[in-house]
């Protein structure tokens, strides 16, 4: 279907670049570290909370990159191949720190009760709380909640909320489908805003 597969599209800046770097390009090669390197640091810190292993994260994905660039099929963009392959290897480094917590078909369940409330009596965040907060306090908070999320719900709201990838990288990156993506923005955003309206409640 089109809606699963419209994220498999590859720009001709894209063609161009992987035709060059495939062809032994140090020099684009350099262009490309450049370029994207900084966000998939950014990236890899957020997933796992240290910057230095974030940068042996990254630099090995980067390696292995390097070495396998002839396998690339040009089924995504580079940027969603660049994403995947550091997602793929900060997970390698939580499941070895026996950090990753699956959450399954139905994460929700772990945050809320079977009526759909926050499990915990969460204060109902509908707006009177943030206004007790000035914004840079707010943003400070949910980035401090998006990093204790559980892995699944935090890995897409790095993508689009802070790395601000498009929709159908993110699906590239995480090989899934649109639709896939619609249900996991809503339910880690769901879980979000109940981890931050418990927080709040705690400062009221």
């Amino acid at each position: 279907m089109q809606d699963d597969n419209s994220h498999l599209e590859i720009s001709e800046a894209d063609a161009s670049r992987i035709k060059a770097l495939k062809a032994g390009s140090a020099q684009v090669w350099r262009e490309t570290l450049a370029f994207f390197g900084p966000g998939l640091l950014g990236y890899a810190t957020r997933m796992l909370g240290d910057k230095s292993t974030a940068e042996e994260v990254v630099q090995d994905a980067l390696v292995n990159i390097y070495r396998t660039i002839d396998r690339f099929d040009g089924r995504c963009s580079l940027k969603s191949w660049l994403y995947r392959a550091v997602r793929n290897r900060a997970i390698d480094e939580i499941r070895r720190q026996k950090r990753f917590v699956d959450v399954g078909e139905d994460p929700e369940k772990d945050f809320f009760n079977a009526a759909g409330d926050w499990n915990d009596d969460c204060f109902e965040w509908d707006g009177r709380a943030a206004k007790e907060l000035d914004k840079k306090r707010l943003l400070s908070l949910v980035h401090k909640e998006i990093n204790n999320l559980p892995h699944a719900h935090r890995e897409v709201l790095l993508l689009k909320e802070i790395e601000c990838l498009e929709k159908q990288e993110i699906c590239a990156a995480l090989e899934i489908s649109a639709g896939n993506l619609r249900i996991r923005i809503h339910r880690a955003r769901t879980a979000l805003k109940a981890a931050i309206g418990y927080e709040l409640a705690k400062e009221l």
